[in-house]
């Protein structure tokens, strides 16, 4: 399918509305920090400014460093690593060697081109582990909104041999313990089902129209591909997240299944909280919220 103009002037609109929140979210922030060594710009495949990552590694620290993954959000058509920054210094700044990176997005690419960058993720990890220390026993998938959609059908496809090969892939050289979706998508709609209001989920699911229109198996039916050996997750929301039900749904689709979880909901009428606002650096129970899950992610290490 074809974007019209009317669409990629809804993501022109949202791409603009966004960033600038995220500048006055992060503005006066600094972009280095003494506790975390930056390493930017890496190219890790070959879609160019699609394809680039930032490395963020703890100083002083010894032994192989434990690895996340972070996988931003956006609506399949916005953000990029320069938006998770600062989040993700501080994530390094508690023992984690912490992958930053940018995906293909639409309307340029559609789904599964975000799945495909990941993989070369996933390759350039292994191939520079010596290069960083990293410690390819202990990896972590960490991502919010749509990163969160991501993290949760890469643990699917991680742990289903099935689902796997439907997507060509082969499992990477190293262990993943364990994942965090932040106000994560989940169940995702056949974008003819969706109705054009809200505009956001309207915009946000044509990502995976060409793949719907066109599959025999709807590979975006991450719920159908679910087992038993799903990686652990943390499941977290916010009081007046706008993708709430999405989490909620997930939490009961894990509890139901046996699947091993946390559910977390922050925020409440006193102290409301938005969709994905651990990503803020100035708020205390952000900070409460991220060290929640860097507590899961160690418990998970082996």
């Amino acid at each position: 399918m074809e974007y019209t103009q009317e669409m990629k002037d809804l993501i022109t609109k949202f791409r603009a509305e966004w960033k600038k929140h995220d500048d006055e979210r992060d503005e006066g922030l600094p972009t280095e920090i003494p506790e975390v060594i930056r390493n930017n710009d890496i190219s890790y495949g070959p879609y160019g400014k699609y394809n680039l990552l930032d490395l963020n590694l703890p100083k002083n620290y010894s032994g192989k460093l434990p690895v996340i993954i972070n996988i931003h959000g956006g609506g399949f058509f916005y953000g990029s690593k320069e938006t998770y920054q600062f989040y993700c210094m501080f994530l390094a700044k508690q023992g984690f060697a912490v992958v930053n990176f940018n995906y293909r997005l639409a309307p340029d690419y559609q789904f599964p081109a975000n799945i495909e960058d990941i993989d070369h993720v996933y390759n350039w990890l292994f191939t520079n582990a010596e290069k960083y220390n990293f410690d390819l026993n202990n990896v972590f998938l960490m991502g919010d909104s749509a990163g969160g959609q991501m993290v949760t059908q890469m643990s699917a496809i991680y742990t289903n041999p099935e689902y796997r090969h439907m997507f060509g892939l082969r499992n990477p050289d190293f262990t993943i313990r364990a994942g965090a979706t932040n106000c994560g998508g989940f169940i995702t709609e056949n974008y003819h089902k969706i109705p054009k209001e809200p505009e956001l989920l309207y915009v946000a699911n044509l990502y995976f129209s060409t793949h719907q229109d066109n599959a025999i198996v709807d590979l975006t039916k991450v719920e159908n591909y679910i087992t038993n050996q799903m990686l652990p997750l943390y499941v977290m929301t916010t009081n007046k997240d706008f993708i709430r039900e999405q989490s909620v749904e997930l939490d009961k689709f894990l509890t139901e299944h046996h699947i091993k979880h946390e559910f977390h909901d922050y925020g409440d009428d006193q102290h409301e909280r938005q969709h994905v606002f651990h990503i803020n650096q100035k708020d205390e129970l952000a900070k409460k919220c991220n060290l929640d899950e860097i507590r899961f992610f160690k418990e998970h290490m082996a």
